[in-house]
């Protein structure tokens, strides 16, 4: 009778320290997926401010432009447009949550970042095609440039275009990765709590 007292005492203890480690185990596996959410939420909080660098620079570099023959009038119209895009994007980046929330409200807040960056395309493709029509229309209507100038200011315009597309599509779509990484991260800590 001892000698099955001794063992189920034993299976108890072992019982025990199992339990023991799990929950260590889990504590350390939740510590890494919010270590691992706030890392995502950094990432996500860099690339979503940098078309506010980018505007920034554009409007501090919209001066210089004077001397290719632009209008004063385009210049104050891109200034604008930039102005619009960064208030914008902040708006849309109050959105990205701060891991001290509870898991449903940061969800919700990336769900609804994740909708309104979505919707900001509707408006900033036209944007962008008014844009570059004024900026056409204004070059052309300085009558001082030869064809070479034109020519030129036409490639440098198109590659400029062309690789800002594809340098925005690619921000954009780290954005989104990014924000699906973290709902899918913010759901696996629900699962855990």
């Amino acid at each position: 009778m001892e000698n099955t007292d001794n063992t189920l005492r034993e299976m108890q203890q072992q019982m025990q320290q199992l339990r023991e480690k799990l929950n260590k185990e889990q504590i350390i596996n939740e510590r890494l997926l919010q270590k691992s959410c706030r890392q995502t939420v950094d990432r996500l909080k860099f690339k979503s401010n940098l078309p506010i660098v980018f505007a920034i620079i554009a409007i501090l570099c919209s001066p210089a432009y004077l001397s290719f023959g632009l209008s004063p009038w385009f210049l104050i119209f891109t200034c604008v447009l930039m102005l619009v895009s960064i208030v914008a994007t902040i708006l849309t980046n109050r959105h990205i949550p701060q891991m001290d929330k509870d898991l449903v409200t940061a969800t919700n807040e990336l769900t609804r970042y994740k909708k309104i960056h979505a919707e900001w395309l509707k408006y900033s493709i036209p944007a962008l095609i008014v844009w570059v029509g004024c900026l056409i229309w204004d070059f052309l209507r300085n009558q001082t440039i030869s064809k070479v100038e034109f020519y030129g200011f036409i490639a440098g315009i198109s590659t400029g275009l062309i690789l800002g597309i594809l340098l925005g599509l690619k921000i954009r779509r780290d954005q989104l990765n990014a924000a699906d990484e973290l709902i899918s991260q913010i759901e696996e800590l629900q699962k855990d709590a």
